[in-house]
């Protein structure tokens, strides 16, 4: 791969769609990601994975294509949904080549088979050859060939964290809506945003979006964790403020939450 430390970027559905409104991009925001990760990338590495938001999330949800081939009508949805997938990421792929980021598409369908919704295998060489290209890849969550269940869903932060364990990433970093991990003051009550959150602290939260079908912020942080049992930094930051990216990337001082074992 080309010289400089991998990071492994997860930008959430909530930051590039509004996920009130099917089919909603948040144009401008990916438009200022794309030139935030274009400069902070000179020297490192970086392997883009992007949500479904409201593209691809009611459509899974509306067929329950996470529960695999049982009929004729979870076949088309997961038709429909490979299809809004593809949508999305072409619409983001403009969007961020806009900003200046030199990105391609790989997708998620042609790089992971699973197991009752587990990754065993992939092919990672498309990865590699775009790095090796100074491109940057992106992929997704997508609906995605199973071994067991036929086809499933597959999480943007479960592929974003196998990548960083996988591939020995230096740093793995969860975009969000917010500003990192809330959780309340064990003293005062207060809420606050953790700047370091280890597991057993209590989230303020655990509520999904009644659209996620991909658990939300809880499978975001398990996902997280495996990732720094494995050796890699874990990062939650706000991608609608503008500069955390960037900097994040860049392994500078951010606001956010920083993921602990302790």
């Amino acid at each position: 791969m080309a010289s400089g430390e991998l990071v492994v970027v997860k930008i959430g559905g909530s930051v590039i769609t509004d996920k009130s409104r099917p089919f909603s991009l948040n144009e401008e925001v990916i438009r200022r990601l794309g030139s935030e990760i274009a400069e902070a990338s000179h020297d490192k590495s970086i392997i883009l994975v992007h949500g479904g938001g409201s593209y691809a999330h009611p459509v899974a949800k509306k067929y329950s294509v996470a529960e695999g081939f049982k009929s004729a009508e979870h076949l088309k949805g997961f038709i429909e949904t490979s299809k809004a997938v593809r949508k999305l990421t072409l619409d983001v792929i403009s969007k961020l080549t806009e900003g200046g980021l030199k990105a391609i598409s790989l997708p998620a369908a042609a790089l992971f088979i699973t197991r009752s919704g587990k990754i065993t295998s992939s092919n990672l060489e498309p990865i590699f050859s775009a790095i090796r290209m100074d491109v940057i890849p992106v992929t997704s969550g997508d609906v995605v060939f199973d071994r067991d269940l036929g086809f499933t869903v597959l999480s943007g932060d479960s592929i974003a964290a196998y990548l960083a364990m996988r591939l020995r990433a230096k740093r793995l970093i969860y975009v969000i809506d917010v500003d990192g991990v809330i959780i309340e003051d064990r003293v005062t009550g207060e809420t606050k945003v953790a700047e370091e959150y280890s597991r057993g602290m209590k989230l303020k939260s655990l509520a999904v979006n009644a659209e996620d079908v991909t658990g939300g912020i809880v499978n975001k942080l398990e996902e997280g964790f495996s990732a720094l049992e494995a050796g890699v930094e874990v990062l939650i930051v706000n991608g609608l403020v503008e500069g955390r990216v960037e900097k994040a990337v860049r392994g500078e001082p951010v606001i956010g939450t920083r993921l602990s074992k302790s």
